[in-house]
C-alpha cells in the first residue's frame, strides 16, 4: 500500500518547473490588476499548494468594498477582466456563478478573474472563497504533510469520477477534498471513514454547531452535510448528489479491500463496436427512445441543470400515462447537440385503463361528482370503492412523446424553443460522436 501511494503521489505532484511557470503567470495577472486600484488575490488549489499535476487552473479574485452595489460589482469586475485579457491577447468568455465573471485560456492554463466583496459576512456565494483559501493555508502551515494527502484524495476522486462540484459532475469540490483530509488527518483515514458513511452523514470540522443532531433539520434534504468552517450556515457539500456520494462510498470500501492503481488512473475507455451495441439493444427486449435537442452553445453549468430538469419533466409526463421507464440518462457534446435517453420497460399498453374513484364511505358529493363525470363508462364498486374502466388516450409511448414535445411542460428555459428530434433504437447509432458511443456502451450494460 505505502509503495503504491508513494508512486501515485510522485505522479500527481507538480514539478518545480510547473509551479514556477504557474506562479509567473499568476504574478503577471495580479500585477496588471493592481493598476485598477482593486485588491487581487490568488485563490484555489494553486494558492494553497494542493494542486495536482496537469490541473491547470489559475483563479484570481478581485475584491471590492462591501458597500459597492451588486450592479457596479458585476460591471466593474467584467470590465477589468476584459481589459486584462485583451492586454494579454487572451480569448475570453463570460461565465456565471452567482454573478458573471471572465474566463479564458492562456498558454494552456485556464484563467478565471472573479469579482467578489471584501467582507466576512458574504453578500454572494463567491465572497467566501478568499476565506476558504486562508483557512486551508493556515491548517497546512501547521501540518504541511496534509498537502500530499490532499493530492492523493483529489486524484482518487478524479479516477472514480466524483471530483468536481459543477453541474456536469455534481461531485466533490477541491475545497471539500481539503476539508475531508483536514478533518480525518490523512488520505487513508478519509477512505476508512467514508467506507462507513450513511446518506445524510453530518461532519462539523470546527465544531461550530453545539448540537450536531439539528444539522439535518437546518440543511434539509442534503445527501451529505459538511459544515463550512468559515460559515456555519453553509453546507460545503451541498452540490454532492446522492449518486456521486454512493460511488465515493463504494469505491472507498473497494480500494481498502484491494488497493490498485486503476482507482487513481483508470484505463482509457475503448471505442465500442456499433454492431455489438446493436446486439445489446436487441437482447434487452426494451425500447430505447431519445429526445435529441439541437441548440446554440449554452454555458455547461446551465445546460446540464436544464437537461436534468427536462429529463425529470419528461419522465413525469410519461409515467402519468402508465408507461414505465427502466432507466434514463442524458448526454451532450456541450456545443450544439444534447439528448435525453429513455429505456422503456413498459412501452405498450392495452386500450382499457382502470381508473380508481372515491371509497363508498367518502362524502356523498365527491361520489356523485365521480359518477357524473364517468357515467358513460358504467362505474362499478370494487373492494369498497368506485372504479371505472376507461379508454386509454395513448397505447404506445411513441404516440405520447410528440404531445410532450409539443407542450414542453416543465422543460429547461433554454430547451423550450430549440429544434428537437426523436430517435428510436438503432437510429441512435447514427450519431457520429465517439464520446456518445462510449456513453451508449456504459448505458447498455451487458446481460
Amino acid at each position: 500500500m505505502k509503495k503504491l501511494l508513494k508512486e501515485i503521489l510522485k505522479e500527481v505532484t507538480p514539478t518545480e518547473k510547473e509551479h514556477k511557470k504557474e506562479k509567473e503567470i499568476a504574478d503577471n495577472i495580479v500585477k496588471r490588476l493592481k493598476k485598477f486600484e482593486v485588491k487581487p488575490i490568488l485563490v484555489g488549489s494553486l494558492a494553497k499548494g494542493t494542486d495536482v499535476r496537469d490541473d491547470k487552473d489559475i483563479d484570481i479574485f478581485i475584491m471590492f468594498p462591501k458597500d459597492l452595489s451588486r450592479e457596479d460589482l458585476e460591471k466593474k469586475g467584467l470590465d477589468i477582466g476584459k481589459k486584462i485579457f485583451k492586454e494579454m491577447n487572451i480569448r475570453y468568455e463570460i461565465d456565471y456563478a452567482e454573478h458573471p465573471y471572465i474566463r479564458g485560456v492562456y498558454d494552456g492554463y485556464r484563467i478565471e478573474i472573479v469579482p467578489c466583496y471584501e467582507t466576512k459576512e458574504p453578500r454572494s456565494s463567491v465572497d467566501r472563497t478568499p476565506y476558504h483559501t486562508q483557512y486551508v493555508r493556515r491548517k497546512l502551515m501547521r501540518n504541511p504533510r496534509l498537502k500530499d494527502e490532499i493530492r492523493l484524495l483529489k486524484q482518487f476522486m478524479k479516477g472514480i469520477n466524483v471530483y468536481g462540484a459543477e453541474a456536469k459532475v455534481q461531485g466533490f469540490s477541491g475545497y471539500l477534498a481539503e476539508l475531508l483530509c483536514i478533518n480525518y488527518g490523512s488520505f487513508m483515514n478519509v477512505l476508512k471513514a467514508v467506507s462507513k458513511w450513511n446518506f445524510g452523514e453530518c461532519i462539523d470540522p470546527e465544531d461550530l454547531w453545539r448540537d450536531k443532531s439539528t444539522l439535518k433539520y437546518f440543511f434539509t434534504d442534503a445527501n451529505l452535510i459538511i459544515v463550512d468552517p468559515v460559515d456555519r450556515n453553509r453546507n460545503a457539500a451541498a452540490a454532492v448528489s446522492r449518486q456521486k456520494l454512493a460511488e465515493f462510498i463504494v469505491a472507498s470500501a473497494e480500494f481498502l479491500k484491494s488497493p490498485q492503481r486503476e482507482f487513481f488512473f483508470p484505463q482509457e475507455e475503448k471505442l465500442p463496436d456499433k454492431k455489438e451495441l446493436l446486439n445489446r439493444m436487441k437482447a434487452r427486449g426494451t425500447k430505447l427512445i431519445a429526445v435529441k435537442f439541437e441548440h446554440e452553445r449554452i454555458n455547461p453549468n446551465i445546460l446540464y441543470s436544464q437537461l436534468r430538469k427536462t429529463k425529470k419533466a419528461i419522465k413525469k409526463s410519461i409515467e402519468e400515462f402508465g408507461f414505465q421507464i427502466l432507466k434514463s440518462d442524458l448526454w451532450t457534446d456541450e456545443i450544439s447537440n444534447s439528448l435525453i435517453l429513455f429505456d422503456f420497460e413498459v412501452f405498450s399498453l392495452p386500450k382499457v385503463k382502470h381508473h380508481l374513484g372515491p371509497p363508498i364511505d367518502k362524502a356523498v358529493k365527491e361520489q356523485e361528482n365521480f359518477l357524473e363525470k364517468y357515467k358513460k363508462y358504467k362505474p362499478y364498486i370494487k373492494e369498497g370503492r368506485w372504479v371505472v374502466d376507461t379508454k386509454r388516450e395513448f397505447t404506445l409511448v411513441e404516440e405520447l412523446i410528440p404531445r410532450i414535445l409539443e407542450e414542453r411542460r416543465g422543460f429547461g428555459k433554454n430547451l423550450r424553443e430549440v429544434g428537437v428530434e426523436v430517435l428510436k433504437g438503432e437510429e441512435l447509432l447514427k450519431i457520429e460522436d465517439d464520446n456518445f458511443l462510449k456513453f451508449m456502451n456504459r448505458f447498455l450494460t451487458p446481460l
